[in-house]
Order: structure tokens, then sequence, then C-alpha cells
């Protein structure tokens, strides 16, 4: 069948009569079932102004004192905020409502219209980040006040003004959305529970403050909603052995360890020691270093709003659960700090390297956080894949190289032993707890259609048993 040169000519030119900046030619074939094709897919879109934004609540952390938890329940609602302003613009990519827990209610952009992915989570940022920050101290609101207006702008340049203004109400519409969800997971509640600790008295291995007018922190934490994992207690973990001060038991031997290695610290340890501290009031906290990790990896590997969308989200929830499960494992145990068996079986006045913490030892907090980081980053980005980390040169300490994301992780762990603050269990099974929340979240969360999940073990086995069924239909062909 001949067609018309002059019709197919007239269809070419009304197909480029779009308007600039806004759309590439969609993905016909995308598995994204919330997928607009009518606007330029976030896949082509750079990551770039994220970090700005990450940055900047990096600085509230440190100005707001926040602990870890709180840091890293902060940290999940605003990445997983970014994730959802994005995924209607990203066809390989599948919504986290109906995933995370109790996650509802998410509104969508209409489908026949156009929008700036880009505007749109810079939209939704500013406002789950402004509430997120709303019962501290409002030091730093002109700042995020200048960054959005900054960044809007310079967006206004290429997008047109109904484009913007459409991706703008959206992304306020989901920023509340984000922000009712995140009043129902208990946080509230546990500001006005009251703790008091159990007694020492015929329990030698409970934890007790080390420190003068040091109170409980969050022994309520583990009670929390999770994001991902089914609560606190799924990823909990047992002491393996049994608590004694016998010379010949494993507590007096992993507690003589940290005593003989803070005696012999060698500068590596101290620089180690220093380097993973991340101490509130100066620091971003534990999660919020490898948080600021993938800001390196966004900007070195100039990624794509799709792509650093999932590394920020899955890494934050991950390690967000993380929290929750140490935090309910510490105060079921409630075992000892480093500080109070050596004061009283080896050193009476001995002080550790770094100020211990005031909560309970078992778990370590560190190695869940690097557990749970490194296990989602290993499947996202690549094992052995070495990198920098520069994340505390602006204050002082020097960058370190690891040789992979595990590695990293085994060096934050180590260093609570080098700061004189962690036994052995509690780092080893600490990375197991995180390890375990790490590998749910990769094995449950469906986020990339491409790749739904699953270890690389459990791919494996599963490659075999379809080789199998298909070998076995094979055979009943024939």
């Amino acid at each position: 069948m001949r067609v018309n040169k002059l019709f197919v000519i007239l269809m070419a030119g009304t197909m480029l009569i779009l308007e600039p900046g806004c759309k590439k030619s969609g993905s016909s074939d995308a598995e994204n079932p919330l997928y607009n094709s009518k606007s330029q897919p976030s896949s082509e879109q750079s990551a770039e102004f994220i970090i700005p934004w990450m940055k900047q609540l990096f600085s509230f952390v440190v100005s707001e004192r926040l602990s870890p938890p709180d840091a890293s329940r902060m940290y999940a609602y605003v990445t997983t905020a970014i994730y959802e302003a994005q995924v209607s613009g990203a066809p390989d990519y599948l919504t986290l409502e109906g995933q995370l827990n109790e996650l509802k209610d998410v509104p969508r952009p209409n489908k026949d219209s156009i929008y700036d992915w880009t505007t749109a989570t810079i939209e939704t940022i500013y406002f789950v980040q402004d509430d997120m920050l709303a019962r501290y101290l409002p030091a730093g609101v002109k700042a995020i006040n200048d960054l959005h207006t900054k960044q809007i702008d310079e967006r206004a340049k290429t997008i047109p003004a109904d484009v913007i203004e459409r991706s703008k109400k959206y992304g306020r519409a989901l920023a509340d959305a984000i922000i009712a969800w995140s009043e129902g997971d208990g946080y509230e509640d546990t500001r006005y529970m009251q703790y008091k600790a159990p007694t020492r008295e015929g329990h030698a291995e409970y934890w007790q403050p080390t420190d003068f007018n040091q109170v409980a922190l969050e022994p309520f934490w583990g009670t929390h909603r999770t994001f991902c994992v089914k609560d606190g207690k799924q990823c909990d973990i047992n002491l393996k052995f049994e608590y004694s001060e016998d010379s010949t038991g494993e507590m007096y031997k992993q507690a003589k360890k940290v005593w003989m290695t803070d005696k012999n610290l060698t500068e590596e340890q101290r620089t180690i020691a220093q380097f993973w501290a991340d101490d509130g009031g100066e620091t971003m906290t534990p999660p919020g270093h490898w948080l600021g990790i993938i800001n390196n990896f966004v900007r070195s590997e100039k990624m794509n709003l799709d792509r650093a969308s999932e590394l920020y989200a899955l890494t934050a929830t991950a390690m967000a659960d993380a929290c929750i499960t140490c935090w309910h494992t510490k105060y079921r145990v409630n075992l000892l700090r480093p500080k109070t068996f050596i004061n009283e079986h080896f050193e009476k006045g001995w002080e550790p390297y770094v100020e211990t913490p005031p909560f309970a030892g078992y778990t370590s907090g560190h190695s869940n956080f690097s557990g749970a980081a490194a296990t989602i980053l290993t499947a996202l980005i690549g094992d052995n894949k070495s990198f920098v980390d520069s994340t505390h040169v602006s204050i002082g300490l020097l960058p370190r190289t690891f040789e992979s994301f595990n590695a990293a992780a085994k060096e934050a762990s180590l260093s609570r032993m080098y700061g004189g603050i962690h036994f052995d269990c509690d780092i080893d099974d600490g990375l197991v707890e995180g390890q375990c929340v790490g590998n749910y979240v990769l094995n449950e969360i469906k986020v990339s259609a491409k790749r739904q999940g699953g270890t690389e073990p459990e791919k494996k086995e599963g490659k075999e048993k379809k080789g199998k069924e298909a070998d076995k239909a094979a055979e009943e062909e024939l």
C-alpha cells in the first residue's frame, strides 16, 4: 500500500513540535504501570541537584545535634519522597507504595499532562525536609528557602511556566502524603514515654550509664513502625555465650581484648576510630556518612535521577530499619559496655578513646548501619567496587580508600573496638543484623522492574529451576 509522502512529512513535523526541555520520546515498552510517556523521563535527567539538598540536611543534623536514630528516620522519609517524586517518569522502576509498610494513598500525576520530574522532586524534598525539621530550631530555614528558590529559578529557564507550576503542585501534594505517612510510625508517641533502666542488682551483665547524668537514649525506638522489614524483631539476634566474670569466660576475654587494644592503639587505629566516630553535633551521624558516600557516587558517575533515587531510598530505608532492629536488641539484651566491665575488673578509672554513647552495647549501631548500607550498595553498584571516602574532609580528616563497600563496613565496625566502646560480639552480631535487613530489602522490595530482587544465590537457584523446568517441558513436547 502506498503512503502519501506529504502526510508522512506533516506527521513527522507535528511530532517534533513539543514543549522544549520537557519531553523526549517515551518508552513504549515501559514496565512501570505509572509511567507518564508524555514527559521527559527521569532516566534522562541529572540527579546532581539532589546533592545540595542532602548536604543541607546533613548540616541540620549537625547543628541540631540529632542522634543516629533521629537522623536515620529523617533520611529515610526524605529519600523515599525523592524516589516517589520521580517514579512516574521512570519506565523501568516501580513505586514503593504498597511495599513500604503502610505507605498508601500516594497522589499520582495525570498521565495526559506534561511534568518536569526534577521540579517535582525539588518541591517534594523542600516540604518534607521542612516538616521533618519543624520541631527543631529554625536557624537554617533561610538556607533551604534560598536553595529551593535557586533550583526552581534555574529550572524555569528551560521549562515552560505551566509545566513548572503543575510539577510544583504535584510535588507539594506528594510531600503532604509522605508527611501524613510519617505521622503514623509511633515516633511522636515515644516522645512522651518514660523509661526506667533495669537494676544491675543480681544482673552484673546489665548496662548502666557510663558517665554522670547520662540518660538512656531512645529506649522505645525498637517499637517504631519499620519501613521494609515486618518489625524490629525480624532480624533480632541473641548473644552466643553466657555472661561470666570468670577469667576463662568469653565475656572476660572480649573485655580484656578491648582493654589491651586500647593500651596499644596504633596511629592507624586512632585514625580509623576518629574517621568513623560520626558523633552527633559534629557530623551527619553514621547513616549520614553512608549517604555522603552515595553523594560522591552520584556525582562521579553522573547518575540520572531514577538510579540515584533508588540508591538513596533503598539505602536509607534499610539503615532506618537496621536502627529499629538494633535498638530493639539493645534494650532487650541490655548488655553492659566495655567501660563498665574494665573499670570493675581490670583498671578502675579507665576511659575509652571514644566517648561511650548513652545506651546498651549489644549490638553495635555502627555495625548495623554499615552492614545494611554495604549490602544494598554492593547489590546496586557492585562488589569489589573501590572508592575514596572523603566524607569528613570538612572536619579535617583525610580521605580513606576502600576496595569495596563490605571492606568499608568492616572497618566502620572495627572502629568501635578501637574506640574502646564495643566488644567483638557487639560488632560481629551487629553486622549480621544489618546484613539481614539489607538482604530482606533486596529480596522483598521490588524497585527495579528489570532486577526483581533476590540475593545472588537465590537468583542462581531460580535460573537453575527455570532451566530444569524448560528442559522438562522440551522433553514432554518431544
